[in-house]
C-alpha cells in the first residue's frame, strides 16, 4: 500500500477516532520517511506502533525527531550561552540527563532498548530544540510529515509523540491532515510544514536552535546496542508484552488501558504466589489500576470481590473507578453514610459464592465498618471471596486486626506505598502474615519519577527557629529528660520502656511541630511565591495550627480555604472549587492518603513527621502528572532549637527533621539543598551516616 491509496479525513480526534489505527499506523506502513516535531518524545510509542514500525524499517524507512527536553530554566539559559555544547560530560549530562539515564538503566524495557537500537543503526535521529529569544519558553510545535517518495502527508495538532499521545486511554487529542496531492491550499500547507522542519533540523531558523545528541550519549547508545538483541527480536518481545498486558487488562474494548511493565510483572508474580501478596507501589505507580486488573480476572468467573479502604474519600474514588471499568457490575458501598448494606441480607448476597450466581459483584467498605461485628456476621466468607485492601498498612491497627483472624478468604491483594507500620512491628507482622509476602518488583517514588509517571520536583527546606518562650520550654524539658534518663540508668532501667520518659520526649517534639514561627514563615513563603491560579497545599500538624495559618493567610488577602474531616462545609464542593479556580488549601492529615488533586503544583509542609509513610504520601500528592505541569515545588519548614545549652538528647529530634528533609532533597531536581542540611547536622554533631528515622508516635 502507498500513501496515495489511503483515504484521509481532514481531521481526527481521539474523542471519536482511533487515531493510531486509522491514521498513524497505516501511514507508517506506507512511508519511507517520517519527520516529526513533538512537544515531548517517548520511546513507549513503540508499544502500539511496533507492527507498523517493522514494515517501515523493512522499507528502509528513516525517522527524524525534533522535541523539547524536560529541563530547568537554568539549564535552558545555559544552553543558549553554549555551556552545554562542550565536550565536558558533566556539563552535557546536566542537560541530556533524561537521555543518558534512559540508556544507562539496568533491565531496560524492550521499547527503550529498541530505541537505542534504532538510534545506533541510524534509523532514528533525535535533535532537541530550544527557543533562541527566550530559553524559558517551551518549543511546543506539534507537526509530522509522512513521505513515500511520491506523496507527502502532513499533520498538525495537539498530539505528542508518546504512548499517552497516541493511545486511546491517554489525553483527548486532535490533528488536522493535509496532503500534497489535494487542493492548492493543502499543498501549500504541506510545503510550509516541510520547509519549517528542514529549517529547524538544519539549524537555519532564526527562532529555534536545535542540538544533536552529544557524543557521550551516543556512546551510551552504542553500549546498549551491543548488549541488546537485534531490533527484530526486540519487536517480538514488545509483542509478547502486549499480549500479556492485554490478558490482564480489565478494559476489553479496543485500545482499552493496558498495565505497564512493572504492573504486569507484579500481577504475574502475585499469580505465582497463589494470588496472595502486597504491592509495595508508590504514588504514580498505578496501583489502583493494577488492582483493577486483578479484580477483573476474578469477576470474569462471577465471583465476589471485597475492597477495604481507610476513608470515605477513598471509598468514593474506588466506587467511581469500579463503576467506570466494570459498568455491568453491582457495586455496594458500605460505611461513611452508606448503610443499605445492613438491610436484609444484602451484604450476604453480595459476597455469596453460590454457583447459581451469575453476576459481577463488588463490595467496597470503609475499614472501620468492615471490622464491625455486624458487618463480619453478615459477610459470606469462603475461598472464592477475593479481598483487596487499599492502604493496607492501616489494617495493622490493633482495632482492625481482627479482620485478618476472621476473614479466611482465597485471593488476597494488599496495596501500600509503605506496608511496614512505623514503630509497630506487631501490626506489620499481622499484615505480612495475612498477605504472605511483598510482591516483586517493588516500585518506588524514585522509579515513578524516573519513568515519567510522576512530575519532577524542586525542594526548598526553610530553617525556622523557636521563639524565646518556646526555647525556654525546650530547655526545661531537656533538663527533665536528662534527669529522668540519669535516674533510670542508675537503676539499670530501659528508658525506652518508661512511660514518663516517653511522654517528656513527646512533649518536647510537639514544640517543634507547633512552633509559632511556622505561621509567619508560611505567610512569607506564600506572599513571596503564590501566583493567581496556582494550586497550593499547606500541611498543618493539628487543628489549632490549621486555624492560625488559615486566619493569617486570609488577613493577607490570600485565597486560602480549609479542608479537613471536621470542617463545616462540603468537602467535595471545596475540592471542586479548588480544582476550578485554584488557591491555597490548608489541611491536616486527610490529604495524606489517596485523595487525588493532580493539578496541585506547590506544597508547604508545616507538620513535622519522621514517619516515612507520611512524607512519602505528602510528596506524592503534588507529583501527579497534569497537563502543563512540568515541575512541582515543595517547601518544607525545618525547625531547629538553639544549642546554647549542653544536653544529652537534642540530636534525636533534629535527626528526625533532617532525615525527612534529606529524603525529600535526595530526589529533587536540584539536590544542592542537601548541603545546607548537612551543615545543620554538623552544627549538632550528628554523623550524616547516622541520620536514621527514630521513634515517634504513630497515631491512627
Amino acid at each position: 500500500m502507498k500513501l496515495k491509496d489511503i483515504k484521509f479525513k481532514t481531521s481526527y480526534t481521539k474523542a471519536q477516532d482511533d487515531v493510531a489505527s486509522v491514521f498513524y499506523l497505516p501511514c507508517m506502513r506506507a512511508a519511507t520517511w517520517y519527520d516529526r516535531i513533538s512537544g515531548f518524545y517517548g520511546s513507549t510509542i513503540y508499544i502500539i506502533a511496533w507492527d507498523a514500525l517493522k514494515e517501515f524499517i523493512e522499507n528502509k524507512g528513516h525517522i527524524r525527531i525534533i522535541c523539547s527536553p524536560l529541563i530547568t530554566d537554568e539549564d535552558k539559559e545555559a544552553i543558549i550561552e553554549g555551556m552545554l555544547v562542550s565536550e565536558d560530560p558533566e556539563e552535557q549530562n546536566s542537560y541530556f540527563k533524561e537521555f543518558s539515564e534512559l540508556f544507562s538503566r539496568h533491565n531496560l524495557e524492550a521499547p527503550h532498548r529498541l530505541l537505542a537500537c534504532l538510534i545506533a543503526e541510524n534509523i532514528l535521529e533525535v535533535k532537541v530544540a530550544i527557543v533562541r529569544s527566550d530559553p524559558k519558553r517551551l518549543f511546543h510545535d506539534k507537526v509530522g510529515i509522512f513521505d513515500d517518495g511520491e506523496v507527502k502527508v502532513a499533520f498538525r495538532g495537539s498530539m505528542n509523540e508518546t504512548f499517552k499521545g497516541l493511545s486511546n486511554d491517554g489525553n483527548i487529542e486532535s490533528i488536522d491532515v493535509y496532503t500534497n496531492k489535494s487542493d492548492d491550499n493543502d499543498r501549500e500547507r504541506v510545503n510550509d510544514i516541510t520547509k519549517d522542519f528542514n529549517d529547524y533540523w538544519n539549524n537555519t531558523s532564526n527562532a529555534v536552535e536545535t542540538l544533536s545528541l552529544p557524543s557521550h550519549v551516543l556512546d551510551l547508545v552504542q553500549e546498549q546496542y551491543k548488549s541488546s538483541p537485534k531490533w527484530e527480536e526486540l519487536l517480538d518481545e514488545v509483542q509478547v508484552m502486549r499480549n500479556v498486558a492485554a490478558s490482564w487488562s480489565p478494559e476489553k474494548k479496543v485500545n482499552g488501558r493496558k498495565p505497564r511493565n512493572h504492573q504486569i510483572q507484579a500481577l504475574e508474580n502475585w499469580k505465582k504466589n497463589n494470588y496472595r501478596g502486597i504491592l509495595e507501589h508508590a504514588t504514580g505507580s498505578g496501583k489502583t489500576f493494577t488492582a483493577l486488573c486483578a479484580i477483573g480476572k476474578h469477576l470474569e468467573e462471577n465471583l465476589p470481590v471485597l475492597i477495604l479502604v481507610p476513608s470515605v474519600g477513598l471509598l468514593d474514588q474506588w466506587y467511581k473507578e469500579v463503576c467506570a471499568v466494570f459498568p455491568d457490575a453491582y457495586v455496594l458501598p458500605c460505611g461513611g453514610g452508606y448503610s443499605s448494606w445492613s438491610q436484609g441480607n444484602r451484604l450476604r448476597a453480595m459476597t455469596s459464592t453460590s454457583i447459581s450466581s451469575n453476576s459481577k459483584r463488588v463490595t467496597i467498605a470503609v475499614m472501620d465498618t468492615a471490622v464491625s461485628s455486624e458487618f463480619l456476621s453478615d459477610l459470606t466468607i469462603s475461598q472464592n471471596l477475593m479481598v483487596v485492601i487499599d492502604e493496607a498498612h492501616r489494617m495493622g491497627a490493633q482495632s482492625r486486626r481482627r479482620f485478618f483472624d476472621i476473614v479466611d478468604c482465597g485471593k488476597r491483594l494488599g496495596l501500600s506505598a509503605t506496608p511496614r507500620r512505623y514503630g509497630d512491628p506487631e501490626g506489620t507482622a499481622s499484615i505480612i502474615n495475612y498477605f504472605e509476602r511483598i510482591i516483586e518488583p517493588r516500585y518506588s517514588l524514585a522509579d515513578a519519577i524516573r519513568d515519567g509517571h510522576l512530575t519532577p520536583y524542586f525542594y526548598y527546606p526553610i530553617v525556622v527557629g523557636l521563639t524565646e518562650s518556646e526555647q525556654e520550654e525546650w530547655n526545661d524539658l531537656t533538663r527533665q529528660i536528662n534527669k529522668r534518663y540519669a535516674t533510670l540508668s542508675s537503676n539499670n532501667a530501659d528508658a525506652t520502656e518508661d512511660d514518663k520518659f516517653k511522654i517528656l520526649l513527646l512533649r518536647r517534639s510537639r514544640i517543634l511541630k507547633t512552633a509559632s514561627n511556622k505561621i509567619n514563615t508560611a505567610v512569607k513563603i506564600l506572599k513571596d511565591n503564590y501566583k493567581e491560579g496556582q494550586r497550593w497545599i499547606v500541611y498543618c500538624d493539628n487543628q489549632q495550627q490549621l486555624g492560625d495559618v488559615l486566619q493569617a493567610l486570609l488577613n493577607e488577602k490570600l485565597p486560602a480555604i480549609e479542608y479537613h474531616s471536621a470542617m463545616l462545609g462540603d468537602r467535595k464542593e471545596t475540592l471542586k472549587y479548588f480544582e476550578a479556580l485554584g488557591g491555597i488549601i490548608v489541611s491536616i492529615r486527610c490529604l495524606d492518603e489517596g485523595i487525588d488533586i493532580p493539578s496541585v503544583t506547590h506544597a508547604l509542609i508545616l507538620a513535622s513527621s519522621r514517619n516515612p509513610r507520611e512524607f512519602i504520601q505528602r510528596r506524592g500528592r503534588i507529583l501527579r502528572k497534569y497537563e502543563g505541569k512540568n515541575f512541582a515545588h515543595l517547601y518544607d519548614t525545618i525547625v531547629v532549637p538553639s544549642m546554647s545549652q549542653s544536653t544529652r538528647f537534642p540530636d534525636k529530634i533534629v535527626k528526625g527533621e533532617l532525615q525527612r528533609a534529606i529524603e525529600f532533597g535526595s530526589w529533587s531536581v536540584d539536590t544542592s539543598c542537601i548541603y545546607q542540611l548537612r551543615n545543620i547536622a554538623i552544627d549538632f554533631n550528628i554523623d550524616e551516616n547516622d541520620l536514621n528515622i527514630g521513634e515517634e508516635d504513630d497515631e491512627e
